[in-house]
This record gives C-alpha cells, structure tokens and sequence, in this order.
C-alpha cells in the first residue's frame, strides 16, 4: 500500500524545504525587512515566509511554475508569487488587476 504522509523533507504542498527556501531567496528583498521573514513577489505584494501556502493570510504565497505550460521544468522556473497573484495566474485569467503593497499591507489594484 502506498504511504501518503509526507516524508519530513516535503511540504504539505509536495515541494522539499530545501525547494521552499530556494524559490523564498528569489522573492524580492526590502531595505529594513528582515528577508528571512518578509519580501515581495515579482508584483510587489508582500509575503511571509511562515504563510507559505496558507490562503487565510493576506500575505500567504505560493510556489508558481513559469515552465509548467512549456512542460520546461527545474528550479529556474518557479516564483514565489502572493496567493492571490498565483490563483490569478494558474487561471491564466488577463484580469488588469493584481495584489501588490499597499503600505504595509496588500490591495488588488487595477495595472
């Protein structure tokens, strides 16, 4: 019978740590933010790095996959993005909004 329990090296999301840590150092760093704790995704909204794939949090962030159209694939396609931005792109919806910083908090704003 297959084990379903995730093995201590993966997140409840199937990625390693060492992955989670890697894509979480491609987030952009904020001059007087520790970067081990907060950064902004490529849009500029803020992320928390314990609110790793935790939808309930403004500052919730996922794991998003450029190469996964392409079927291209490693770790030089995945972003940290805010959960909103990434449900925004899974969908692949053009929507001309999307959540970035709105001082110290995030707000989905028209682009």
């Amino acid at each position: 019978m297959p084990d379903d329990t995730p093995h201590e090296s993966e997140t409840p999301g199937g990625y390693d740590r060492e992955v989670v840590e890697r894509v979480w150092s491609l987030a952009q760093s904020i001059p007087g933010n520790d970067p081990a704790v907060w950064r902004k995704d490529e849009f500029g909204a803020w992320i928390h790095r314990h609110d790793y794939r935790h939808r309930h949090s403004q500052f919730g962030w996922e794991i998003a996959d450029y190469g996964y159209r392409r079927q291209a694939g490693g770790l030089a396609s995945l972003r940290p993005m805010q959960w909103q931005n990434h449900v925004d792109f899974m969908v692949a919806a053009r929507n001309p909004a999307v959540v970035t910083a709105d001082g110290l908090r995030n707000a989905r704003q028209l682009v």
